[in-house]
């Protein structure tokens, strides 16, 4: 076995800074605008390098300067991206996403060349042969099912953005990493909003792996069934955040290193629990990757 592989989108993000995000039919005016790289699983493979795991990436951009940009990023970073597909006469995938002055944020996505991952994409060997492989849903259905099928080592699946999944690819997760509307969509409910109600959702989920429920602010709920499981919740350290963008992928991208280290999943969520705080303090989905030193500090 050998290292992460993760599996998923690359985007290029257009950032709008707001006052307020807009209601339904409303126009607000912003205060400034930058660029930068995105996508959901670029984010997680950049995260999961810094923090020090030996990772690649596995998905498709379009041959266009953002696509070619994300590929020397990654590389940049450590990342081993020669799983990367520069897909001809496909644009890259893009974001657009808004955020307002307590850092929250509200994000549209154009899949682009994310779109034209395959199964065959994911049924190689880099993926047969990783400690861990870590998927979101960024990208088609039948793609992340093949990756779940053709993977030997932990499959870490982060159901995001929320859509419903079919029961026979959550019985194969071994760490289901949702946030709480997504966790929802998936059992079927209405958001929770206690602690309480979260569990319940957690223990009526098909399957038998662990969850791992992000709670932003609030940190984390572990979850491990058996006889000697259960819940514990994980407090986040307090930081005063800037951009919560990319926060919830730096967590799948620690949490995943750390579980590939050898360490219990309740440790491993708490040092990603102060990577995703301490990623919150700087613009940007990439803008803070913390690395694990800083982490344990935090």
């Amino acid at each position: 076995m050998s290292g992460i592989v993760v599996v998923g989108s690359l985007n290029v993000d257009l950032t709008v800074e707001v006052g307020r995000l807009p209601a339904p039919g409303e126009t607000v005016i912003g205060t400034g605008s930058s660029t930068g790289l995105g996508g959901k699983g670029a984010n997680q493979a950049a995260a999961a390098a810094a923090f020090g795991g030996t990772v690649a990436m596995v998905g498709r951009v379009g041959d266009d300067d953002g696509g070619h940009d994300l590929i020397g990023d990654l590389r940049e970073r450590g990342v081993d991206a020669e799983g990367v597909t520069v897909t001809e006469d496909a644009r890259t995938g893009s974001a657009t996403i808004a955020v307002d002055g307590g850092g929250e944020n509200l994000i549209i996505v154009d899949p682009g060349a994310n779109s034209a991952v395959t199964v065959d994409d994911v049924r190689v060997d880099r993926v047969r042969e990783a400690d861990a492989v870590l998927v979101q849903l960024e990208i088609p259905i039948e793609a992340v099912s093949a990756a779940a099928a053709h993977t030997r080592g932990l499959f870490l699946l982060n159901p995001a953005p929320a859509r419903e999944l079919p029961a026979e690819l959550l019985e194969r997760v071994d760490v289901l990493v949702p946030n709480q509307a997504e966790l929802a969509l998936l059992a079927g409910a209405e958001p929770p909003d206690t602690l309480e109600a979260t569990k319940e959702l957690v223990t009526g989920l098909p399957g038998e792996g662990r969850v791992v429920v992000t709670l932003g602010a609030e940190g984390a709920l572990v979850y491990e069934p058996g006889d000697d499981g259960g819940f514990t919740h994980v407090k986040a350290p307090e930081v005063e955040p800037v951009d919560t963008t990319g926060a919830g992928d730096c967590f799948c991208g620690a949490l995943t290193v750390e579980l590939t280290r050898g360490a219990s999943l309740v440790d491993a969520t708490r040092l990603a629990v102060a990577a995703a705080a301490l990623s919150t303090t700087a613009a940007g989905a990439r803008g803070r990757l913390p690395a694990r030193d800083e982490a344990e500090r935090a």
